[in-house]
């Protein structure tokens, strides 16, 4: 309570009044004041100029080592893409001669037709031939700033998902397509489309719009495409503002996908449920002739 009454009472602070008596009083000012005044203004300069010369050569040195990276980034990608196109090189150089081989006689010009078939469903050669394009992109930047994510200025609402993507490349397969890919990439069995952040990724590999599903497949693939639930999801998705394009090709050029592994089954033999079984088995055994 005592602390209360002295805040209200005295409110004004010890220096200010003692100040307010000497100029009541007559008495001249402090002759250092300028100077005190002068010299604190002085550190306060140096300070911020250091801080500004601090900040401008951190913010250089995370600039230097961001470009390094994105040099490096693009570096190794395109180091990766020439690997890539090597490899496909050697892989269809390696498929004529298999060919070429195989057609010398009757039975390998017949494992090379089911070997063409096989590789068309899997994915492990390429594919041509007729089918449409399916394009989608993202919807444009909203003007007005409403619901739109500030480290993109796009809304999350006109993005294409993986989602998206997952559920119109089903019903591409499920109007006949022989083979499908987005962007390029080849997809199989094992095919996988997830998301990491922002990126959509095919068989972890970073896509970005415009998404371009290209599928190969029989000549009414298209029109049970767009009148099944595949065109009925593409008008949702117009509905958020997300563009979308369904173009037929008369001849497309599918390539083999670099993610195919070959594995082999071998089919195991036959083995007793339980011990009678074994038993019944074996007294099987014993008393036929």
């Amino acid at each position: 309570m005592l602390l209360l009454t002295s805040l209200v009472e005295d409110s004004l602070d010890d220096g200010y009044a003692r100040a307010a008596a000497r100029r009541a009083a007559g008495e001249p000012p402090s002759r250092y004041g300028p100077v005190l005044l002068l010299a604190g203004l002085v550190a306060v300069g140096l300070l911020l100029a250091t801080a500004a010369v601090q900040t401008r050569e951190r913010a250089d040195t995370v600039a230097e080592a961001r470009d390094a990276l994105t040099a490096e980034i693009e570096d190794r990608s395109a180091a990766n893409d020439r690997v890539e196109r090597q490899l496909d090189r050697e892989r269809a150089r390696a498929a004529r001669e298999r060919r070429q081989q195989l057609r010398a006689t009757d039975e390998g010009a017949t494992v090379e037709r089911r070997l063409t078939r096989l590789e068309t469903v899997t994915g492990a050669g390429a594919v041509s031939g007729p089918g449409f394009v399916l394009r989608l992109d993202d919807a444009p930047a909203d003007p007005s700033g409403a619901d739109v994510d500030p480290r993109t200025d796009q809304s999350d609402e006109g993005r294409v998902s993986d989602r998206d993507l997952q559920t119109l490349v089903n019903e591409v397969w499920a109007s006949g397509a022989e083979a499908v890919a987005i962007n390029g990439q080849r997809l199989t069995a094992l095919s996988a489309i997830r998301s990491a952040g922002e990126a959509v990724l095919v068989d972890f590999r970073p896509l970005s719009p415009p998404y371009e599903v290209t599928a190969v497949g029989p000549d009414d693939m298209r029109a049970t495409f767009v009148d099944g639930f595949g065109g009925s999801y593409l008008a949702v998705l117009r509905d958020y503002g997300i563009d979308y394009a369904v173009t037929d090709e008369d001849e497309l050029l599918l390539p083999a996908s670099a993610g195919v592994t070959v594995r082999y089954a071998v089919s195991p033999r036959r083995l007793p449920q339980d011990p009678d079984e074994s038993s019944d088995s074996e007294q099987n055994r014993e008393s036929t002739p």
